[in-house]
């Protein structure tokens, strides 16, 4: 096997079922469709703690696909990074694309048998765009200015600059519509309970161990979905996720190290696929702590290990080198980095040239979930010796983290997912008012570039725009990325038209049935 992509299976995958009409979403293969069978339990695996049900704040590399199940958006993402209809069937815009007005499709209901209605989806954006709410998805919507029912099926958004993508930043992973009573209620109730509109609903709750989900018979897409539930199993010991996923006590693996890529692929029963996307650790060093706040220090770290070695060792080759831009080649208006080569003796010299003639002693802090955060942390802690830096790796567990060191700590590894837009990155991560602005990096010309980029129809104007964003980026390295790691797939062969969209986070999981007699 080998290019970018690969499939193994005993048989071909059924097509992916259209969200309306009887057609086949953009994107998707329709090849000898399979009738699908209607029934059973997908048991998925995963190795951090669901520690949320809050689609408002949830972060967490497994809390998505649990909010994905159990909570629509207005609209999806298909594999071809294009909108589609999901609670919304239909929107239009003005011409300038500065209101927007989404119709709901009649007749959804939440879990509990309460209508959805554009109360709700009112509600949910108000609180989204609240100031005193943990949203994360505010930095990304913050070009609403007001949204407003227009009956029960018709919501109008009215955005203070015009902005084409706005269907598309709707299908944000924490854009998922709440009901008006469960944000009136506390919402710390949302961190335990859920009622959404999605194809499954909560039946168990352990964050410690298993979250089981089970059918939504009133779901709103008719026949669907196929299985009877879902239960999302904990693991914290990788080793035994991978042993019990080749035993078949676990159909599907959320998240596939790359030490076990190959075996799995070579497995009887398993279907492995590999995509290239932008996954990406990044070593955090907040501008406001020294040494970190010099661009010099900034700049000898980037040169202090090799990232081809990174590449080859950490992820076995399932990846490639990043040259410290956040926006993946896959995004369309991502520019080329320059490359950077291992080059300690520069590294010294820059650091002399910043009043360290004699090395740097820092700290570097990682998570032990994913595992290749220590695993990055350790293997540039033995390249960084000969360019100046003596560095102390700690690794500590996960939950540790979040609360001690997470957009806090000076230097630490963090580690991101797609997001369906270069707006959706940079405003995530690096603008002044980003969701999760970690880095203490701020610049006023990159929040303006970001802005006009979004307020821009034209797509030319835009790549010229979210360029010079790019190249202020790549000038003051508010972040070090040394390597875009691809997406890894493994679920058992009998576990049919299962498809992972890396940039939307959408799983479609309606859509998957068990070949199973």
């Amino acid at each position: 096997m080998s290019g970018p992509y690969f499939v193994k299976r005993r048989h071909v995958i059924a097509g992916m079922a259209a969200l309306a009409a009887g057609t086949a979403l953009p994107g998707s293969a329709v090849m000898a469709q399979a009738t699908p069978k209607p029934g059973g339990t997908l048991r998925m695996s995963h190795s951090t703690r669901i520690a949320t049900l809050n689609t408002l704040n949830l972060s967490g590399p497994a809390e998505y696909p649990c909010s994905d199940m159990i909570h629509c958006s207005l609209t999806r993402v298909d594999g071809e990074n294009r909108p589609v209809p999901y609670l919304a069937e239909s929107w239009s815009a003005n011409d300038d694309g500065s209101e927007f007005t989404f119709t709901l499709r009649p007749g959804i209901t939440f879990h509990d048998g309460t209508p959805c209605t554009s109360a709700d989806v009112v509600a949910t954006y108000k609180a989204i765009l609240n100031p005193d709410i943990a949203a994360a998805a505010r930095s990304v919507l913050d070009m609403i200015d007001t949204v407003e029912a227009v009956d029960d099926l018709n919501v109008k958004f009215t955005l203070s600059s015009p902005y084409a993508d706005f269907p598309i930043a709707t299908a944000h992973r924490n854009a998922k519509i709440l009901s008006v009573a469960a944000l009136n209620a506390p919402l710390t109730e949302l961190d335990t309970s859920a009622n959404g509109t999605g194809p499954f609903k909560i039946e168990t709750f352990d964050s410690a161990r298993m979250v089981r989900l089970v059918k939504n018979e009133d779901f709103f897409l008719p026949g669907q979905p196929y299985l009877d539930a879902v239960e999302m199993v904990l693991f914290p010991d990788l080793a035994a996720e991978t042993i019990n996923f080749l035993s078949g006590d676990i159909d599907v693996m959320q998240t596939v190290q790359q030490a076990d890529f190959q075996r799995l692929s070579d497995a009887d029963g398993v279907a492995t696929r590999r995509q290239p996307g932008g996954v990406f650790v990044n070593l955090v060093m907040r501008y406001d702590t020294k040494p970190w706040d010099d661009v010099r220090v900034r700049r000898a770290m980037a040169l202090a290990f090799d990232r081809q070695m990174l590449v080859d060792l950490v992820i076995e080759g399932l990846g490639r080198p990043a040259y410290d831009n956040i926006i993946a080649p896959e995004y369309g208006f991502a520019i080329d980095a320059p490359e950077k080569t291992y080059d300690p003796e520069a590294a010294k010299a820059l650091l002399t040239e910043a009043g360290y003639p004699d090395g740097i002693q820092v700290k570097l802090v990682a998570s032990n979930r994913p595992a290749i955060r220590s695993q990055v942390a350790i293997a540039i802690q033995q390249m960084a010796g000969p360019a100046g830096f003596d560095i102390e790796v700690e690794t500590m567990p996960h939950d540790t983290y979040l609360s001690e060191i997470w957009m806090k700590g000076p230097f630490y590894i963090g580690y991101w997912g797609n997001q369906t837009t270069v707006d959706g990155t940079l405003t995530m991560l690096l603008t002044s008012d980003a969701s999760y602005e970690d880095s203490a990096w701020k610049n006023a010309e990159f929040d303006s570039l970001v802005a006009e980029a979004r307020a821009t129809t034209d797509d030319t104007k835009r790549a010229e725009l979210y360029a010079s964003a790019q190249e202020l980026m790549l000038r003051d390295l508010p972040y070090i990325v040394p390597f875009f790691q691809d997406t890894l797939i493994a679920n058992r062969d009998d576990v049919d038209a299962w498809n992972e969209y890396p940039r939307s986070g959408s799983l479609y999981i309606e859509n998957v049935w068990l070949d199973r007699a």
